[in-house]
């Protein structure tokens, strides 16, 4: 009973310890990358920057892309933004603390992702 409970005490001490807080909100409408994958890239820029944003504060990710005419390669928008939950009145929105938008070309999965990841890493080290 007491190693079960000191085990216990453990792992809510390391669940309390880490860093990288937050709620990720994604939009996808790129074939290149998949839901998962995308949501991987963003939990690992948060762990990697630590950062710990308030309940009522969210980072939200957007990739989008199209072909780029019959080549096999794709133009892409990548925009990610620090966002917080505002009150105007009765109504609540998602207003931008920090946004950042990235834009380009390519012909394969890990480059976007590698794009992904920088705009993340970026709109994060701009958080106020």
């Amino acid at each position: 009973m007491k190693k079960a409970m000191t085990l216990g005490l453990l792992a809510l001490a390391a669940g309390a310890a880490q860093a990288g807080t937050y709620s990720a909100m994604q939009e996808n409408d790129c074939r290149l990358v998949t839901p998962g994958q995308l949501s991987e890239v963003i939990q690992k820029v948060g762990k990697d920057t630590g950062l710990n944003l308030p309940k009522d504060m969210a980072i939200r990710t957007e990739v989008h892309c199209a072909p780029d005419g019959n080549s096999k390669r794709f133009v892409y928008t990548i925009r990610a933004a620090i966002e917080k939950l505002v009150h105007d009145g009765e109504q609540q929105r998602w207003a931008h603390v920090a946004q950042l938008t990235g834009y380009g070309t390519t012909a394969n999965t890990a480059s976007l992702l590698r794009e992904v990841r920088f705009t993340v890493r970026d709109v994060i080290r701009q958080e106020p």
